[in-house]
Formats: structure tokens, sequence, C-alpha cells
């Protein structure tokens, strides 16, 4: 039987167990960032995406730069 322990010091809990999902990364944010200034010239739509970057999980994040790398941002 496989077992799972958790030492306070470390944590050796796999996120899937404990429900927690990375999000966004820092790397992430600043890439993103970058397209979405260098590749939407509308302004407000500029800002609705910008805003929406805080509540990104990583998984997003990632689909959304795959989205900007191969043009389907819009």
């Amino acid at each position: 039987m496989n077992t799972i322990t958790y030492d306070s010091k470390r944590n050796y809990w796999p996120l899937k167990y404990l429900g927690e999902v990375p999000m966004i990364n820092k790397y992430q944010k600043n890439k993103l960032i970058s397209l979405i200034y260098s590749n939407i010239d509308d302004e407000n739509e500029r800002e609705l995406r910008l805003s929406e970057l805080q509540d990104l999980t990583g998984k997003d994040a990632d689909y959304a730069l795959y989205q900007f790398s191969t043009g389907k941002w819009s």
C-alpha cells in the first residue's frame, strides 16, 4: 500500500491531493503582458486582457501563451 507522509518542515503532499491549483507565475505573467501590449491595439480590449491575468491558473496561462504564439488570441 502506498502512503503519503507529511513533514511539517517539508510539504510532501502533491498538489492534486491538496486541491490547490498553481496560479500564473511571474514569467508567464510578464510574457503575456508583453504579448498583450504588442498584439492588441484596442485599448479597452488590452485593459480587459490585462485585468484577467491575475485570475489565471498556470494551465490557463500556458494556453493563453499558446494562443498568442499561434495567432488565435482574438
